[in-house]
């Protein structure tokens, strides 16, 4: 287990923003994570990975950071299935461009999003009309207070919309690697979503070859600054900050997107909310500023921190609440470290 020094968080979170770690932990083998357990398993710690889903904050941090980068993986056939262990640490996107140019289906619609493997299930990663609980078949864990390792199924992972039961327990668990169940298609079935049906000149649901429809993902999350660019600083968020909220339909606002929810509700946009309490593209707070190509996405000017972002955040929902009493649920972990 390497310790890393003048580890600045505001260069490992997508934001950038975070102040310096005092002890930060190289994880890049299982005996690594029980290393670190020993060592600081008694206490609060907080496992960072490629920081896109979290807001750092500016001053000094004293609580001890497990750098997640165990990047091994395995694969075995199961007939038309192949199951992949990724380690936590390997990159998101990497991992979807190596399925596809694989022929392996199932995570396609998820290119582009930010962030690494062990990520994925926490808040059950999702876009364009898929969520990785379509795909995960188990998550092997290290419990951080007793170094005991265990697996979780993918029922016992308890999904939901933008939720695992691991998003409760991330001060608790280490996730070591995480099995995915891929199946071996040419093409794509999961084109029903209106946006990537239009942009593709399909009919939703029509299939179309793997490597075309992660191009046409790729494409759309550029055109919305989703895709991280050193030189746009629109890029420099954690893609949407806010959740779109799943209602009772008698109480979506009029005029309000709607669409169907496995759990019988609706899903409204955030976006439209909060256009519709007043806020633009482009408006600012401080450093802090609405992405001037996404509604949803918070980002940094170039020099914002992270008081700047929550305060932002928090203005938001504020007037959100105020227009139509609904509460805003943000995606980020705002870091109390």
């Amino acid at each position: 287990m390497r310790q890393l020094k003048n580890f600045k968080l505001a260069d490992h979170t997508t934001l950038r923003v975070g102040g310096t770690a005092l002890i930060v932990c190289e994880i890049s083998s299982p005996s690594d994570i029980q290393d670190f357990v020993h060592e600081y398993g008694n206490g609060n710690f907080f496992v960072l990975g490629g920081g896109s889903n979290i807001v750092a904050p500016d001053h000094e941090i004293k609580t001890p950071i497990a750098y997640m980068q165990i990047i091994n993986s395995s694969a075995k056939t199961d007939g038309e299935y192949v199951e992949i262990t990724a380690g936590a640490g390997m990159n998101w996107d990497e991992f979807v461009a190596d399925a596809v140019d694989q022929g392996l289906s199932g995570v396609e619609t998820l290119s582009g999003i930010p962030g690494t493997i062990g990520a994925s299930p926490i808040q059950n990663i999702g876009a364009y009309g898929s969520e990785v609980k379509n795909t995960i078949k188990s998550v092997q864990l290290v419990d951080g207070t007793t170094g005991k390792s265990r697996i979780l199924t993918n029922e016992e992972l308890n999904f939901k919309y933008r939720y695992s039961m691991l998003k409760d327990l991330t001060s608790r668990f280490i996730i070591e690697n995480v099995t995915f169940r891929l199946k071996r298609e040419k093409n794509s079935k999961i084109t029903n979503y209106p946006q990537v049906a239009d942009f593709l000149s399909i009919n939703p649901g029509e299939p179309v070859p793997l490597k075309s429809l992660r191009n046409a993902i790729m494409e759309i999350r550029k055109s919305k600054a989703m895709i991280l660019d050193e030189k746009d600083p629109n890029t420099f968020s954690v893609g949407s900050f806010f959740i779109n909220p799943v209602l009772e339909k008698e109480k979506v606002p009029s005029g309000a997107p709607m669409y169907e929810h496995e759990s019988g509700k609706v899903k409204t946009s955030a976006a439209w909310l909060i256009e519709q309490s007043g806020f633009t593209k482009g408006f600012r707070h401080g450093g802090a500023m609405i992405s001037q190509k996404h509604t949803l996405a918070i980002t940094n000017s170039g020099n914002a921190t992270a008081e700047d972002i929550v305060e932002l955040s928090n203005l938001i929902t504020s007037k959100v609440k105020q227009k139509f009493a609904i509460d805003l649920i943000i995606e980020p972990k705002i870091l109390n470290i």
